[in-house]
């Protein structure tokens, strides 16, 4: 049965992130204007609806509870939100920002797209918090309770709720490393199909190669399949085997682990990468600055 949230005194949830984030009731208290008394009454309060102690007492301060840690990490982001969004004048100023966005994506964004869109951030935002997390199944229903801020994926979820756009598009090349006996600066489909390949697990979902692997002569020998993109250059790095990865990784880190990137032995179209975020989000104004962020990092890559 789910909770009834009539049940709760939504502003304990204040209460709660300033003792998270201060480690101590005095600190938390001064943040919030509030006497030191009224916030540990407030805590009781919350400790009596939630059914667990959340913060016990120590030297340093308030320790968290594991279930105060999970809840925090659920709610920070979405408070942040409701504080920008009732904001009388709307307002969202980077330099004196603590926000902590949440972005859902695969490590292709984080080997290829996160350390420019930081140095970027960083100019404006010294303080804001930037985490990715591992995309999964519920990467859609994530994104549509705000429990994700954005999802960068050449996925759409089979969601027409959330909103989307083309961050930007991708081509697909084969590496193999640069002392590859077979291969040297050209792959043929011959030799595509006679290597063995480097794999993801299976998304159930379909790309352009998919396609094409899919047509009758076409079936690659599949020599080891990896969770990431980074095992799977380290893996063609320092075996015989190939794989196809997207054009901007390859290029990224071709020098420093000596791959050869070469042209798919056919066309193939171009992988969209898409950006997903909630219509809830659509008009808040971190959000947006972050799109933005995330828009002009893209058109310089």
């Amino acid at each position: 049965m789910k909770l009834n949230l009539r049940g709760i005194d939504l502003n304990l949830l204040p209460v709660f992130d300033a003792i998270m984030e201060a480690g101590q009731l005095s600190r938390a208290a001064d943040a919030l204007g509030m006497s030191q008394p009224a916030i540990s009454a407030a805590l009781q309060r919350l400790r009596h609806c939630l059914a667990d102690e959340l913060f016990v007492r120590t030297r340093q301060g308030m320790e968290p509870t594991p279930r105060a840690r999970e809840l925090h990490e659920q709610l920070a982001p979405q408070l942040a939100a409701l504080r920008d969004t009732l904001d009388p004048g709307n307002r969202f100023d980077p330099a004196s920002s603590d926000r902590h966005f949440r972005l859902v994506s695969v490590d292709y964004f984080e080997m290829v797209m996160l350390p420019p869109l930081l140095a970027q951030v960083r100019k404006q935002a010294p303080g804001v918090v930037v985490e990715v997390i591992t995309a999964t199944d519920a990467m859609s229903e994530d994104l549509q309770k705000v429990r994700s801020d954005l999802a960068i994926d050449a996925f759409i979820p089979e969601d027409p709720r959330l909103n989307r756009m083309v961050l930007l598009e991708e081509e697909l090349v084969v590496v193999a490393r640069a002392g590859h006996p077979c291969l040297r600066g050209h792959c043929s489909k011959e030799q595509f199909l006679s290597e063995e390949h480097v794999v993801l697990p299976d998304r159930n979902r379909r790309l352009p190669l998919d396609q094409i692997l899919d047509t009758p002569g076409w079936q690659r020998r599949t020599g080891a399949r990896v969770t990431q993109f980074a095992g799977m250059l380290a893996t063609v790095a320092g075996t015989d085997m190939i794989a196809t990865v997207p054009r901007r990784l390859a290029l990224h880190y071709a020098h420093a682990m000596q791959l050869q990137v070469l042209a798919f032995p056919v066309p193939l179209p171009p992988v969209p990468i898409y950006l997903l975020w909630s219509p809830a989000l659509d008009k808040d104004p971190a959000h947006r600055w972050l799109r933005e962020q995330l828009v002009s990092t893209a058109a310089v890559l």
